[in-house]
């Protein structure tokens, strides 16, 4: 069973997430990553380095930004990288503006991604709950981010892995 391993609370800078864009459900968001790995596009997210904007997350192998969502089976996915708001992004890549803001940062831990991702919403409504805190709905998204340490070397050991995730935070409750 999965089981939340860490949540805290940080100030985001504002930021753009950029890749390729998708309008997918939970159900195909699977199939997402692997046409992400094998289209060309990681190429131009490569040639865009010097404008990534992760020093405030650990290093990963890739990121997911879910947002608009209509229910389970209706959002918008883009897989990428966050960058600088200056980014000059080129016409083959989506681009979606974050604005700054308090932030949830969770980690979930399983055996698998399945068991981490069937668990995973439930686990953060009531870990942001317990701790007093409340999902800004009007700015809503949710990233999951596939960390090198935590997810991609215990997946190559058959280890159990982390997801981290990332949403925003009501920030007036964040500064009691």
């Amino acid at each position: 069973m999965a089981k939340l391993k860490k949540i805290v609370y940080k100030e985001f800078d504002e930021r753009l997430m950029v890749g390729v864009h998708y309008n997918t459900s939970f159900f195909e968001s699977g199939n997402t990553w692997k046409s992400f790995f094998e289209s060309d596009k990681i190429d131009y997210l490569k040639n865009l380095s010097e404008f990534t904007y992760c020093e405030d997350i650990d290093e990963n192998d890739g990121i997911g930004m879910m947002f608009n969502f209509q229910d389970t089976n209706a959002f918008e996915l883009i897989l990428g990288d966050f960058m600088r708001v200056n980014t000059p992004v080129p016409h083959e890549l989506y681009k979606k503006h974050i604005p700054s803001g308090t932030v949830a940062c969770i980690q979930i831990e399983g055996n698998n991604i399945a068991e981490i991702v069937d668990s995973a919403f439930l686990l953060i409504t009531e870990a942001i709950e317990k701790t007093d805190q409340e999902i800004d709905f009007e700015q809503f998204y949710w990233c999951e981010i596939y960390t090198k340490e935590r997810y991609s070397i215990p997946l190559s050991h058959g280890e159990k892995v982390v997801i981290d995730y990332i949403l925003p935070v009501k920030s007036e409750l964040f500064a009691m």
